[in-house]
């Protein structure tokens, strides 16, 4: 691969960088993108000047992001979280309200190469990058995987020689020197002056900045004002009066709304990044619990309050995560598990009855059951999820992709 002149000897200078996970449901026991941006820095040869765990309110990002920009001690800053196209999803134009000059060829190259592996879902990503205040900034999604893409693909390769190259031009401010930030509102709090530079991410611990100390419980802490303003003329309706639509589903599944808390999003659905851009779109989340004990973190489009919301249940099971349309009800839509404990047909299932059943022809094939709709079935085959309708069979889609594209329609319809 052809390198650039400069490369070689501006990236052999070690760069002081700051991660900034932005989420309201992580903390630092469960953020995994936090952890593994610092490490991939310092795997490079980086030093990590930081980590701070950021509720997704503009104030709290703002006054994050300031403080960063205002210490010497930091020469890039990397967040992750909230670029997806949601009315939460703020980092990017947080982010934007601060640069001095925007790398457009960031946001391009990350999505042609999101595109590769996710499909068209990649258009959903808001992710940039640019300088302020004498510094690289970028804006990842909270997707592992996508910030494992952009960082060894194009962040890290050239952060010595971008850094370099601002420097001939802007030094860096002096530590302390930043303007004074206006205090977040309400709940919100200034961030903390970053740590010293280490050498790899167990020594660096997060931060969090955005909920207050004697908060009980921020993993479930809405962004203020937020689902009020969306309820808004939507008052909750008598209880002989919501069984209809998800309400229903919940009723006769016996399932119990828990406020509150807010289940754990499994591990092969955090994997994908289109999957996440709609799970964080989400505007009200909760925890949903069965009688037998099974656990589904539950997201309402808009809420979880109206009976025409769409709901979407998901939980970790095999061989694949359980993603339940729940407002589809009393039709099971969704993705298929082993067992007879899920809420769809079981993935153990011959594909050709519940086929016949769905489209009103069995599936022209062999393959494990992978998820149902109203009239489509669809199948995995090997590493690619086919669809079929009755009539015919669409090319198989990768994993990702078909996750992140059926994850996007039932929450949508």
């Amino acid at each position: 691969m052809h390198r650039h002149p400069h490369e070689s000897k501006a990236g052999a200078r070690s760069i002081r960088v700051h991660v900034v996970t932005v989420s309201t449901t992580r903390t630092e026991a469960t953020d995994t993108a936090g952890p593994l941006l610092r490490e991939l820095v310092s795997q490079h040869g980086h030093a990590v000047a930081g980590h701070t765990l950021v509720v997704d309110d503009p104030a709290a990002i703002g006054a994050a992001l300031d403080a960063l920009l205002g210490d010497a001690s930091v020469e890039a800053v990397v967040l992750t979280g909230g670029t997806g196209v949601s009315a939460r999803d703020c980092t990017p134009r947080v982010v934007r309200e601060r640069l001095d000059r925007e790398l457009p060829g960031f946001g391009e190259l990350f999505r042609m190469l999101s595109w590769q592996e996710v499909g068209a879902a990649a258009m959903l990503s808001t992710a940039l990058g640019g300088i302020a205040r004498g510094r690289p900034v970028f804006a990842l999604p909270g997707s592992p995987n996508a910030c494992r893409l952009a960082m060894e693909k194009l962040i890290l390769p050239e952060l010595g020689h971008l850094v370099s190259e601002v420097a001939k031009e802007t030094p860096l401010p002096v530590k302390g020197a930043a303007k004074p930030v206006k205090p977040p509102a309400s709940k919100s709090a200034a961030a903390e002056a970053p740590a010293e530079p280490t050498s790899g991410p167990p020594a660096v611990p997060a931060r969090r900045v955005g909920v207050g100390a004697a908060e009980p419980d921020p993993v479930n802490v809405p962004r203020e004002g937020m689902v009020e303003q969306i309820l808004k003329g939507a008052e909750r309706p008598p209880e002989e009066d919501i069984a209809t639509g998800w309400r229903a589903g919940l009723r006769a599944l016996g399932g119990e709304l828990r406020r509150g808390s807010f289940g754990v999003i499994p591990e092969s659905v955090e994997r994908i990044a289109a999957a996440m851009d709609v799970l964080n779109a989400a505007t009200d989340r909760a925890t949903i619990v069965f009688p037998d004990g099974r656990s589904y973190a539950a997201f309402g489009y808009p809420d979880l309050v109206r009976n025409a919301s769409k709901v979407i249940l998901v939980r970790d099971a095999e061989p694949f995560a359980e993603i339940v349309a729940l407002h589809r009800w009393p039709l099971r839509v969704g993705t298929c598990v082993e067992g007879n404990d899920g809420i769809n047909p079981s993935s153990e299932l011959d594909p050709g009855p519940v086929s016949e059943e769905r489209t009103g022809a069995p599936f022209p094939g062999v393959g494990t059951l992978f998820a149902v709709e109203a009239a489509s079935v669809y199948v995995l085959q090997g590493r690619k999820v086919a669809q079929f309708d009755g009539r015919n069979v669409a090319d198989g889609w990768p994993l990702a992709s078909a996750v992140g594209t059926l994850l996007l329609h039932w929450s949508q319809r």
